[in-house]
């Protein structure tokens, strides 16, 4: 189960899980297309569209769509750029979305994987949001569910 925390200062939020496999294998879930694609789908929302230039300064880039509700149909456009990569420990790119109050605000996701004894410690943290209105709010809410659904996929 993931915890997860909004920053007292409403810029981040930080998701943690832990994940038994190596972070060799997480961090291969991260960024392999296909595995993206499986994991990154679920039953609120389908992953359409996922690429990814794995190399600092490499362009990201997903679509999804939600399945049901008022949005339903809606395609939400996630983008930015690799700022950090230090296979298997970090993953770090901007992140600009669609459907921010200001899509031109970058935000930050970093990927942080620990390792243990009992496989991976995934930490990721979502910064940058101060200037985005609800977005700390609505961030916590849809993390959670994304780290359980890569630790589901990396775990089967």
């Amino acid at each position: 189960m993931a915890t997860t925390k909004i920053t007292p200062d409403n810029d981040a939020v930080v998701s943690e899980i832990e994940i038994a496999a190596p972070p060799q294998r997480v961090f291969r879930a991260l960024i392999d297309r296909e595995q993206a694609l499986q994991w990154g789908t679920n039953d609120a929302f389908e992953m359409t569209l996922w690429e990814m230039d794995v190399r600092p300064g490499g362009k990201w880039r997903f679509v999804s769509k939600e399945r049901k509700g008022a949005g339903a149909g809606k395609d939400f456009d996630h983008h930015g750029e690799i700022v950090e990569i230090d296979p298997p420990r970090l993953l770090s790119y901007s992140w600009f979305a669609n459907w921010h109050e200001n899509p031109s605000h970058p935000t930050l996701v970093r990927w942080e994987l620990i390792p243990t004894k009992a496989g991976t410690r995934l930490k990721v943290t979502h910064s940058g949001l101060a200037a985005l209105p609800g977005a700390c709010q609505g961030y916590s809410q849809g993390w959670p569910g994304l780290v359980q659904s890569l630790k589901n996929f990396v775990e089967k």
